[in-house]
């Protein structure tokens, strides 16, 4: 181990020469990771090839990379990333790598000299790398690099454009990142015509809401603009007692660029809009998860609220989602510890029991993977093939490539306890994933009864005295609650 002795007698000019060192060595760090990887993956591929074939390199350079992503606790795609980085780092770009291991280059000058690599005919790419390592001058930045390579690359191979631009369009994709204090981004990937022409078109609302006198600020209405085109929920805001610009809930609504009250638009026509008519079947078909306490839910206190897939919410906004709620799950917790009782057994997982299990696993178990518990699938740890039951302690959620691994035995699960899930990988190592929410075991829980028994199961009153929580969500009207029909276990 490396150790950094005597920082605090440093003078400044020796903060520099060993600032510059230790620059230098996590450089030559990044190159050694890059080998490793790299003889990782190749390790993989040849140890795995009985079981995948020739024909899946794709299968086990995933495999390899999930390997990677749980060793360097790193999600799965930034450790993919990495690891392809690496592959062509020891094979196709071995100067470039050079440069990274003797410190003249830094990681983010690399990834730019393999980002406009791509598409380059294979008989040019050495002479054209060597270019770019010329251009990549000393003292210049990754962004400032990034520019002179990327004009470097388009004037030598303008034909590589196109093929790009339709490599990039294929990954356009939408994004939800949660922040703090209740708030969350939810960010686009796309076409950049397209994405400017939405937000100049959101600008001009904007500033035509700020024409008719609206207080609130361009970049709060460009967001509230959005959030009413996409959600159509009025009363959507976290504010508090306030909506979107400010004003109480009581008198709140949706203003439309040029500062027309849409409900006055909606009276006056005397119709209902084809798009609200639209925004309210998208509502219809979406369910959120909320966890609160009965106490919080009638303002008996202020605790926060559980927004499934996110985090705690304010109490003010719990009960607005609790209101406009379609159906209730009852669910018994430990007053002491809070924890959530057990449940009932039964063959098919019970409706109630599905919502319980992606408020308790919040995404997909697999070590690292975010996939959202709502697009992930319920997993019977143990194959009810083999034995297993389907029970709380026996289930979890997998994303449909962690659930493949696992069907498949490359990675290997088991629930030692409820919840608490031991991972072993291809390559013999152990990890453990907990659950978002935890849980307490009751092993003499009567079984639920009834559609919408949910979790009420648990030990006697008298013994645990069990604080009622509830999880509200919305679910399509007239509809029955989620079940597996004619797919019961095991998957």
């Amino acid at each position: 181990m490396l150790v950094l002795q005597g920082a605090e007698s440093l003078t400044q000019d020796e903060t520099s020469v060993v600032l510059s060192r230790l620059d230098a060595v996590v450089r030559w760090a990044q190159a050694q990771q890059a080998k490793v990887l790299h003889r990782m993956e190749t390790l993989f591929r040849d140890e795995l090839l009985e079981d995948v074939g020739r024909e899946d390199p794709a299968l086990t350079f995933s495999l390899a990379a999930e390997e990677a992503a749980a060793i360097l606790h790193l999600p799965t795609n930034t450790a993919k990333m990495l690891m392809s980085e690496a592959g062509r780092l020891c094979t196709t770009h071995t100067a470039t790598l050079a440069r990274l291991e003797d410190g003249a280059l830094g990681y983010g000058h690399v990834q730019t000299v393999l980002d406009q690599s791509q598409n380059v005919p294979d008989s040019e790419l050495a002479g054209f790398e060597a270019a770019l390592l010329e251009a990549a001058g000393a003292g210049q930045t990754s962004s400032q690099f990034r520019v002179k390579a990327r004009r470097l690359r388009e004037n030598r191979y303008p034909d590589t454009i196109p093929v790009r631009h339709k490599s990039a369009f294929e990954r356009r994709r939408v994004c939800l990142v949660p922040e703090e204090d209740g708030m969350s981004w939810l960010s686009a990937l796309l076409p950049a015509a397209r994405a400017q022409l939405v937000y100049t078109q959101l600008t001009t609302a904007a500033r035509g809401e700020q024409g008719a006198g609206d207080p609130r600020g361009v970049d709060q209405l460009r967001a509230d603009i959005l959030a009413d085109l996409l959600d159509g929920d009025e009363d959507a805001s976290d504010a508090g007692g306030l909506d979107s610009g400010g004003r109480d809930r009581g008198d709140s609504h949706s203003v439309e660029a040029g500062g027309r009250d849409r409900r006055d638009r909606d009276r006056d026509s005397g119709r209902d809009t084809k798009d609200n008519r639209a925004r309210a079947r998208a509502r219809a078909r979406t369910e959120i998860l909320v966890l609160i306490t009965a106490e919080t839910l009638v303002g008996a206190d202020e605790q926060p609220a559980e927004l499934h897939g996110y985090g705690p919410i304010s109490p003010e906004t719990a009960r607005r989602l609790a209101r406009q709620a379609a159906h209730w799950t009852p669910v018994e917790r430990h007053p002491d510890t809070e924890e959530i009782l057990r449940v009932g057994r039964r063959r098919k997982v019970p409706a109630g029991l599905q919502r319980w299990l992606r408020a308790r696993d919040g995404t997909c178990r697999f070590p690292g993977c975010r996939t959202n518990a709502v697009i992930a699938e319920i997993d019977h740890t143990k194959p009810w093939s083999h034995g297993g039951s389907t029970d709380h302690d026996n289930l979890e959620h997998l994303c449909k490539r962690h659930h493949m691994f696992k069907s498949r035995g490359f990675w290997k699960a088991h629930q030692r306890s409820p919840g608490i899930i031991e991972w072993t990988s291809p390559g013999g190592r152990t990890y453990r994933t907990d659950p978002h929410l935890t849980l307490a075991s009751a092993p003499n829980a009567a079984p639920s009864t009834g559609p919408n028994a949910g979790l009420s199961a648990g030990p006697r009153e008298e013994d645990t005295k069990p604080a009622v929580s509830r999880m509200s969500g919305w679910i399509p009207e007239g509809e029955p609650p989620e079940d597996y029909g004619d797919d019961p276990p095991p998957f």
